[in-house]
């Protein structure tokens, strides 16, 4: 892949040239093998969430020596064994997909990107956060061991690509930290190809908003009285509704199939628990969303595993 066919100068907009800089003066820079595709003026401006970020993901013990994923987690295992469910059903999804280029965006540390190369895909890792602890270069250890991806430092909301060459976006346990859903689906839109595939996994989804905004709440609560942590940042991961979803892909003309998944026993009686309570627990399906002259809706009520 060569970045006069794929990139897009983050500070004019148009198709980076092979040599650099480009003619309005942005200089692609690489370092530690990642490729900065962000504006000094982006980077200024996501640096303070950021530093909260990391902050939290430290105090929770997430990253470090726990990379091997999803399936021999060392912390957290309530988490990834629910993870592991929503893993399998997205690989369901993907297997008989067209090959081609594959966006992990909101990569983290890679361990996704490392399973999309390995399935046949052109892979690329996307995430603003580049620690050697959560973020891109962590993903070093999948490339060591013998995995071939790039990775790209990017925010979803203005993607550094030329229209039309992806052919599957994934947003693994990331889609809900947009600040903007439709502005970052309608970026994810512009970079696929027509038959392409958008996979949203592990996010956050409600039936009714006012559940997701007692669990924002809450939130605010706790992290204020753990990290001093202003309101801002506490929100900055946030949900989605079903209607909420709906709205905004048929308003891009895109068709949409929300493919429940099962959460494992634990977690579904804390859904039961939750529903006598008078109260709902997010739902973690895998949301497919594809590109093509078809429209429509689909949520598929069938249970899978």
């Amino acid at each position: 892949m060569s970045a006069d066919s794929l990139f897009l100068c983050p500070q004019c907009r148009q198709p980076l040239p092979v040599r650099p800089p480009c003619s309005c003066g942005f200089l692609l820079r690489e370092s530690s093998g990642i490729i900065n595709l962000m504006t000094d003026q982006e980077s200024a401006v996501v640096q303070p969430f950021l530093d909260v970020y990391e902050q939290v993901r430290r105090d929770e013990r997430w990253g470090g020596d726990d990379l091997d994923l999803p399936f021999h987690p060392r912390r957290h295992r309530d988490i990834w064994r629910i993870r592991q469910h929503t893993f399998r059903k997205f690989e369901s999804v993907v297997a008989d997909a067209k090959r081609g280029i594959a966006l992990d965006i909101g990569a983290g540390n890679c361990w996704m990107t490392r399973y999309l190369d390995r399935w046949g895909f052109d892979a690329i890792a996307l995430d603003i956060n580049t620690s050697g602890m959560d973020g891109l270069r962590a993903g070093r250890k999948f490339i060591d061991e013998g995995a071939a991806f790039l990775r790209v430092r990017s925010g979803m909301e203005r993607l550094p690509f030329l229209p039309e060459r992806i052919k599957l976006l994934a947003t693994n346990a990331s889609f809900h930290y947009a600040s903007d859903f439709r502005t970052a689906l309608s970026e994810f839109e512009r970079v696929l190809t027509p038959g392409g595939m958008i996979a949203i996994v592990d996010s956050p989804f409600y039936e009714n908003a006012a559940d997701g905004e007692r669990m924002m709440a809450e939130r605010v609560v706790e992290f204020r009285r753990k990290y001093g942590m202003p309101e801002t940042f506490a929100r900055r991961s946030r949900y989605l509704t079903y209607k909420g979803l709906e709205e905004m892909v048929r308003s891009l003309n895109l068709s949409c199939q929300v493919l429940p998944v099962w959460p494992g026993f634990r977690r579904s009686y804390e859904a039961i628990r939750a529903k006598f309570a008078g109260r709902n627990i997010a739902e973690f399906p895998v949301v497919v969303i594809e590109k093509h002259f078809a429209m429509g809706w689909n949520r598929d009520t069938s249970h899978g595993s």
